[in-house]
């Protein structure tokens, strides 16, 4: 593994918080959660619904099937519920479909809400339709009311559920409408939009993002008080009120959002330049619980900023990574595995523990680390299979050097059957994305005609991109190569070779672009 990574990140501080706006696709909105849609006295359905609500799904599917044909909505729906999640009844989206739209003929709002969101999820041009009419209509009929269907069309308007390019002046139109009826999911997802979290940059307008993050503060949400306070206490100069953010910062305390502490350590750490003041920051957060403020305590002592000394605490580190990592932090799962696979806290099995647990988090680099300590042998057994199997999630998640990886066992035939077609591929994929020793190793196969037919040429072309890209290995397979090649073939040698950094520079400015 390396050494001690890049210093912990303030995703918090500098991209405004970690909320994520409650999309209509959550779980909260799953035909197995219970009815939402309040039942009036006396309504023949409220039997139905209890029983749904309490999962005894086939009683409320009876209990709703004998009231369909009296046209009743909260019938419709429960049995919409029932199909869309195969509870009490079969399985069917067709089903479910015909019954929310029954529903909603017959007027039931929550079976709308039900039909727009299955009709995304199942994607596809004319669903995609449906959905945008069924929900405009909803936002139509809402006047003066909660302002839900405007969010969900704002939403819907970024992540192109209606089949439509993403567009920032939709969002914002929508998302404005909701905020003007009280919506606070709405307001916030304005103010990150205009803060350029959903891209857009040219379009950032922070004085307004603030003033939305503020509106929401001020209806008691303490995130949104994070938000704001960040932004007032460390965020562009004209903006800035120390004493309001401080006010902020402290209600947001009392709400149990310790995520504050972060920001005002990062306030002493970098406006301030107090390391002292920064430590005692976060030891608060990170004594509160908060795990943010844990790794930054770590790296605090890790660093050697935690006292006037200077001097490096790795035991400190240590204990305060681990704690960071059972906190939810993965970066502290990784921080102590490095320390305990290395150097002086050599600890194999708890580092292997604290790796897994940041690879199971899907950390695709960390799923080739824990690939590379099986084939290490440093377990106790040199498990190739199990290292393989690890190489392969990390490849599947697209990380170059996990390909590369697997390749080389498949190559081999070690822990995996020996297959070249296999090989080739997955090195093609890792050079692509520019992983160097891949390059050397596909120049390889067309060297060896492994896996494919021999072209001394292209291997000739790829070696010499291997060596641009860093493959000092790979100088002395040009050279070979070199002097195997006749002058036509030289020459289309270095066609192909000027093709490749054609290609490599034109995806360089495509991702500048980006």
């Amino acid at each position: 593994m390396k050494a001690f990574l890049s210093p912990v990140l303030l995703s918090f501080v500098l991209t405004g918080g970690s909320f994520s706006a409650v999309s209509m696709l959550d779980q909260k909105h799953f035909p197995t959660e219970p009815v939402g849609e309040k039942v009036a006295d006396g309504d023949p359905a409220q039997a139905a619904v209890k029983a749904f609500n309490e999962k005894r799904y086939l009683a409320a599917v009876l209990g709703a099937q004998a009231l369909v044909e009296e046209g009743n909505p909260i019938a419709f729906m429960i049995l919409g519920m029932a199909h869309e999640s195969g509870n009490g009844i079969e399985k069917s989206h067709e089903l479910a479909l015909k019954n929310y739209r029954k529903a909603r003929e017959a007027g039931s709002v929550e079976a709308s809400y039900h039909l727009a969101r299955l009709l995304i999820g199942l994607g596809g041009e004319d669903h995609q339709k449906e959905a945008k009419s069924v929900l405009e209509a909803l936002a139509k009929d809402d006047v003066g009311g909660s302002g839900k269907a405007a969010r969900y069309l704002g939403e819907g308007s970024l992540r192109g559920w209606f089949g439509e390019k993403p567009d920032f002046e939709k969002a914002k139109t929508w998302w404005e409408e909701s905020a003007q009826k009280g919506e606070p999911t709405a307001t916030l997802s304005l103010a990150r939009l205009l803060d350029g979290e959903f891209g857009f940059t040219e379009k950032r307008d922070p004085a307004t993002a603030l003033k939305h993050y503020l509106n929401v503060a001020e209806q008691g949400y303490a995130p949104a008080m994070v938000i704001a306070g960040s932004r007032l206490l460390n965020g562009d100069e004209k903006n800035r009120d120390e004493k309001k953010a401080r006010e902020l910062l402290a209600k947001a305390i009392e709400g149990k959002q310790l995520d504050a502490y972060l920001v005002l350590g990062y306030h002493e750490e970098t406006v301030t330049k107090s390391d002292s003041a920064a430590f005692a920051q976060y030891l608060v957060g990170a004594e509160a619980g908060d795990g943010q403020c844990m790794l930054k305590l770590a790296s605090f002592h890790f660093e050697g900023r935690a006292n006037e000394e200077q001097k490096q605490n790795a035991k400190e580190a240590l204990a305060w990574f681990k704690k960071a990592g059972q906190a939810g932090q993965v970066a502290g799962h990784v921080q102590a595995a490095t320390m305990l696979l290395q150097g002086e806290g050599l600890n194999i099995v708890e580092g292997y523990n604290h790796l897994v647990a940041a690879a199971e988090s899907g950390l695709v680099d960390m799923q080739n680390e824990v690939g590379l300590l099986y084939l290490s042998g440093r377990l106790g057994i040199r498990d190739a299979t199990a290292a393989a199997s690890w190489f392969r999630r990390s490849a599947n998640g697209k990380f170059p050097a996990g390909a590369y990886n697997l390749a080389a066992l498949h190559e081999q035939g070690v822990g995996v059957e020996q297959n070249f077609d296999q090989a080739g591929r997955l090195y093609t994929f890792a050079a692509n994305a520019g992983h160097a020793q891949s390059t050397t190793a596909l120049g390889r196969f067309h060297a060896e005609g492994k896996g494919t037919k021999q072209d001394l040429s292209q291997a000739w072309a790829l070696f010499s991109l291997a060596v641009e890209r860093g493959d000092e290995g790979a100088k002395g397979f040009v050279e070979q190569v070199a002097a195997l090649l006749k002058e036509d073939q030289m020459k289309k040698a270095s066609e192909m070779l000027a093709e490749y950094q054609k290609k490599v520079s034109d995806a360089a400015k495509g991702d500048a672009r980006k």
